[in-house]
């Protein structure tokens, strides 16, 4: 692309490097659409540059092509033929021949026009499929303004930021002075397209997050910006100064630390590279100091050899080879690290723990409070899992066919009107359970496989204690009649224990006898004996204040063991509620 619009090999080669060297990259090492859709769309600008430069039918089919396989890996380019439009009447205006633009490219915009009368017979929500929502967006101007806002900034560190003063400037000449169709063409398209995504990513998706994975394509385009600006001999110096300065001051007023906090970051790989330097540094602030000084000395470094144009020009591809390439392995490193981690709070030693413990086809068991992230984790790493289906209160974690789950009053799952009869994944990250007619046989971190010897049913569903032992301020514990049984008669046994705070933890039951308060003094613990006696399942709720927080859970006491433990004393004359008290095991600290 670089040289069909006339720029040297040289300079040609640097700017591909630098297409290699952005952040993210780092996606051709995930299962995303991006590392598809990255050549289709750089393929699909140079196929139209080249049509708009010198018609053929050659280069018209070929954008043709390649726009619409973009626009199969990733929907949002589905803008790539209104780009196209756009640019042909640029050129067409320009040229002061609009006409004859237009029937030059009569076969291209025809090819293209198909698809969208279809869509409008068939209904653009069903085209859309997943994104079917958008064609009911109400659009903001402003608010979309305000959106993209992070979006330019992580682009303006991601293209290695000393390029892009003169990017815009050389864009600019592009537009208002070409000297080639094609680098009119080249110019218009890049516009239109960053445009459009810029706007796609502020009305779209997590608006509120820098989306830099949903706009990267647009800069190796813009590094061409910098190429056409550096072969007319670094004009305007005084202009691309003035650009440099106001860069620097937005990097200096804008620090990049309130985008790459906490869950702020996850769309955005330049972003992962300023976090993991700022752990490097020990702060955020730091971190985004020393990200924003070095983007800055960069550009002072190539202002001041502008007045030396082939020497400014190897030294910006340089300097943005450099940070490019620091953004990636910095990125690369975060991403190594944290996939470690995950693998840790995902798994034991094995991924495919539940393909292998050989048990058939296994039904997910989504429960209320569960995690979407491991419930993906455990659905690609084990095959075996072939449906999900929905307790109450479960919420859906994709568009596709979730079964809700009801519970009949022997304890079994119903789904789409049939028992669950197969083996079950019970997600248990805030929820424990306890089955009959089932063998438990493996277990991950939060979740737990069972085997059938019967027919699987709930006995003892713990709602609001998380998987490693921590209570939920609120919750339920529901326990079912054992097998061929009408009666649930016995002993519920809570061991409680109060975390290192400053007052007595409290924690109110709700029996069907009444209520009960138990009170339990920091770094005790105590167990509560509750008597069980119900003809069919047997209820009781709690509710307790909050005394902390373990990662973004709010928590309240602990309650590591618990046990129900059957016979008739749950029904005999005069049982009582009572608390006990127990040596404290360990010192629990939130």
């Amino acid at each position: 692309l670089a040289r069909r619009l006339d720029l040297s090999a040289r300079l040609g080669l640097g700017l591909a490097a630098l297409a290699l060297a952005l952040p993210d990259l780092i996606y051709a090492g995930w299962v995303v659409a991006e590392p598809f859709a990255y050549p289709l769309v750089l393929g699909a600008v140079a196929a139209a540059v080249a049509a708009l430069a010198r018609p053929s039918r050659r280069s018209q089919v070929l954008f043709v092509a390649l726009a619409g396989l973009a626009a199969f890996a990733r929907i949002q380019f589905i803008v790539l033929p209104a780009c196209f439009a756009g640019a042909v009447l640029f050129v067409g205006l320009s040229e002061r021949r609009l006409r004859e633009t237009i029937r030059e490219q009569a076969l291209p915009l025809l090819l293209l026009a198909a698809p969208v009368a279809l869509a409008l017979v068939l209904g653009p929500a069903r085209v859309l499929a997943f994104y079917g929502g958008v064609v009911e967006a109400h659009v903001d101007p402003l608010a979309v303004a305000r959106n993209s806002a992070p979006n330019l900034l992580v682009l303006l560190y991601a293209s290695g930021f000393v390029l892009v003063p003169g990017a815009l400037l050389g864009l600019f000449l592009a537009l208002a002075r070409p000297r080639s169709r094609a680098e009119g063409a080249f110019a218009a398209l890049t516009l239109l397209l960053t445009v459009s995504l810029l706007a796609e990513a502020g009305l779209f998706g997590a608006v509120d997050r820098a989306q830099e994975r949903y706009v990267f394509y647009v800069l190796p385009l813009v590094a061409i910006g910098f190429g056409l600006y550096a072969s007319r001999g670094w004009p305007y110096r005084l202009q691309h100064a003035l650009l440099a300065a106001g860069l620097v001051a937005v990097a200096a007023v804008v620090p990049l630390a309130g985008f790459a906090a906490a869950e702020e970051k996850m769309h955005s790989p330049l972003l992962y590279a300023d976090y993991r330097i700022e752990q490097w540094l020990g702060s955020p602030g730091t971190g985004s100091l020393a990200v924003a000084l070095a983007a800055a000395v960069g550009v002072g470094i190539v202002v001041v050899a502008s007045a030396r144009p082939r020497l400014a020009t190897g030294a910006a591809i340089g300097l943005a080879l450099a940070l490019c390439a620091g953004f990636s392995a910095t990125a690369a490193m975060f991403d190594t690290e944290n996939t470690t981690s995950a693998r840790r709070s995902f798994f034991g030693p094995d991924r495919s723990w539940v393909d292998n413990a050989s048990v058939g086809d296994v039904t997910l068991v989504r429960n209320v409070d569960g995690q979407r992230g491991p419930a993906f984790q455990q659905l690609f790493w084990n095959r075996s899992v072939k449906r999900l289906v929905l307790m109450p209160g479960a919420t859906i974690i994709d568009p596709f066919r979730a079964d809700a789950v009801e519970v009949a009053p022997d304890g079994t799952l119903v789904a789409a009107g049939r028992p669950l009869s197969g083996a079950l994944l019970m997600d248990e990250h805030a929820v424990a359970a306890e089955l009959s007619g089932a063998e438990k046989v493996g277990s991950a971190p939060g979740f737990s496989l069972y085997r059938p010897v019967g027919q699987p049913r709930l006995s003892l569903l713990f709602n609001g204690r998380y998987f490693d032992g921590w209570l939920a301020p609120t919750g339920g514990v529901t326990l079912w009649p054992p097998p061929g049984q009408r009666r649930v008669a016995g002993t519920l046994v809570l061991e409680l224990e109060a975390p290192a705070t400053e007052s007595i933890s409290r924690l109110r039951l709700r029996l069907p006898a009444g209520a009960l308060d138990v009170n339990v003094a920091p770094r005790a613990a105590a167990a509560v004996r509750l008597p069980v006696c119900a003809a069919g399942p047997w209820s009781a709720t709690f509710a307790a204040p909050v005394t902390g927080y373990v990662g973004s859970r709010r928590v309240s006491l602990r309650s590591d063991a618990f046990r129900f433990v059957p016979g008739a004393e749950g029904c005999a004359a005069g049982a009582r509620p009572r608390q006990v008290a127990l040596a404290s095991r360990s010192e629990s600290t939130v």
